[in-house]
């Protein structure tokens, strides 16, 4: 019994011995294709090199590169041409291997964004009118608005809704009465368009802030039913030197294009 079981080990063993040697042999390259491979790794290389000014952005082959007698292009040779001129004067970005535009240029359109902007600003301003009531400057047929008063705060809350303001600034909130004079059910969705802000003491002005409150006028998307009244508020955010003396403010309603300015006179 001894003796078979050594037997049927040494037969085991040799059977894994000869099996291991079995299976197909490793492909071998062919001399274009190692050429194909040691091309294509240079230029991955020489993309990526963070230690020269100009990468390669393709690293394709092209035909007829391994050639012998493979001779560039003329718009080949000008590229290298201007990868291997010093002082050109062009920022070229070592990822993409393209031009990166003079700063000059930069600039350029910095200025004119800039000058259009203020070009739109002065027709905005041009746009705006003031002295109408709460009421027409909101501009909601039917309803009737009213400023109750308005408060300053390091931060605004409700039983389920918490703001704070970014550091060095406060909330101006305007708590605002409305009150639906018709019949029928009005829907402030047709009204979701405009913006509102504020100036205080004739200063620049801040536009409402964004919040969630399902009261906000600036967002309010409900509707009022006939002879319905509800409270509004909309929150607004200014520099703690802004609101120390506070002597005038001034409500901005803007919508298609025109603003409407109102005082604001609380009760």
């Amino acid at each position: 019994m001894k003796t078979n079981r050594i037997i049927l080990a040494i037969s085991v063993l040799c059977f894994s011995l000869l099996a291991t040697g079995c299976g197909e042999p490793l492909y071998e390259l062919t001399s274009e294709e190692e050429d194909i491979i040691s091309l294509y790794a240079s230029k991955a290389v020489a993309k990526f090199n963070e230690n020269q000014v100009v990468g390669i952005a393709n690293a394709r082959v092209k035909k007829g590169e391994l050639d012998e007698d493979y001779v560039p292009d003329e718009e080949d040779q000008t590229d290298d041409e201007a990868v291997g001129e010093e002082n050109t004067g062009e920022t070229i970005d070592p990822e993409t291997g393209e031009v990166i535009p003079p700063q000059s240029e930069s600039e350029e359109n910095v200025e004119a964004q800039s000058e259009e902007g203020a070009q739109e600003q002065t027709q905005e301003d041009t746009s705006v009118e003031g002295g109408y009531s709460f009421t027409n400057a909101v501009d909601i047929a039917g309803v009737d608005f009213t400023c109750s008063k308005f408060d300053v705060s390091s931060d605004y809350k409700t039983s389920s809704f918490y703001m704070k303001p970014a550091s060095g600034k406060k909330y101006l909130v305007l708590y605002i009465d409305a009150e639906n004079t018709t019949d029928g059910t009005i829907d402030f969705k047709e009204y979701s368009g405009r913006t509102y802000s504020l100036s205080l003491n004739g200063g620049e002005k801040s536009k409402a802030q964004v919040t969630l409150l399902p009261n906000d006028l600036s967002s309010y998307k409900g509707t009022m039913a006939g002879k319905e009244k509800k409270s509004f508020v909309i929150v607004f955010s200014f520099s703690n030197s802004a609101v120390e003396n506070i002597s005038s403010v001034e409500l901005f309603v803007t919508n298609e294009g025109s603003t409407r300015g109102a005082e604001v006179k609380p009760l």
